[in-house]
């Protein structure tokens, strides 16, 4: 079976890849990201999953086969499908992904597609299973589903024997800002509790 993989980065390639050619398939890669913000992180991803693949022997399929304008456009449709799906940022983010995805591996004669976002435990694979499956019918693919995220430790220790830079957010603007609002909330807490212990009496 010739599968096509959606690589969302490097780290999360390595045993993903490595899972689906235990079960036969025949893996090449594809890289369809345009919610990575800003460019120079997508640069980077996109150069570390260069890194990996060829560490790994990974085919890379290159370009967009479909009329739509690869990531330039995607990134577009991205906003757009945003602005249309309030609340539910990310299952709009895999729908146009997982569409593309599944598009790409009609047009180019693959058998079936995935996705390494199944390794994540931090992105719901329940919307993943369901979202691919919809999108594989609609294009006429089979999407092929596995929960990894038992695996994700041994992706992180790959990713480190390897060399290959690991990104601290999910890639989009919002997650960006989410991670950075986090980050200050903490540090907020942290300096009012040294104030409140500075105003604590002397025993």
């Amino acid at each position: 079976m010739r599968l096509l993989l959606h690589c969302c980065c490097g780290p999360c390639a390595t045993e993903v890849v490595d899972h689906f050619r235990g079960l036969g398939c025949e893996v090449a890669g594809w890289s369809f990201n345009p919610n990575i913000h800003p460019e120079e992180e997508r640069a980077r991803r996109q150069r570390t999953l260069a890194e990996a693949a060829r560490r790994m022997c990974l085919p890379l399929v290159e370009g967009d086969s479909g009329e739509r304008g690869g990531e330039e456009m995607g990134l577009a449709q991205f906003l757009l499908a945003l602005a249309r799906r309030e609340g539910r940022r990310c299952r709009a983010c895999y729908e146009l992904r997982l569409g593309a995805t599944a598009r790409e591996a009609a047009g180019r004669g693959f058998d079936a597609f995935s996705t390494t976002l199944l390794i994540s435990p931090y992105q719901d694979t329940s919307a993943l299973a369901k979202i691919g499956r919809q999108v594989g019918e609609r294009h006429g693919v089979e999407f092929r589903f596995a929960d990894l995220r038992g695996s994700y430790g041994e992706s992180i220790e790959r990713a480190r024997e390897m060399g290959l830079y690991r990104q601290n957010y999910c890639g989009c603007q919002f997650s960006a800002l989410e991670r950075a609002e986090r980050r200050a909330g903490r540090a907020i807490g942290k300096a009012r509790a040294r104030l409140a212990r500075g105003r604590e009496p002397e025993p």
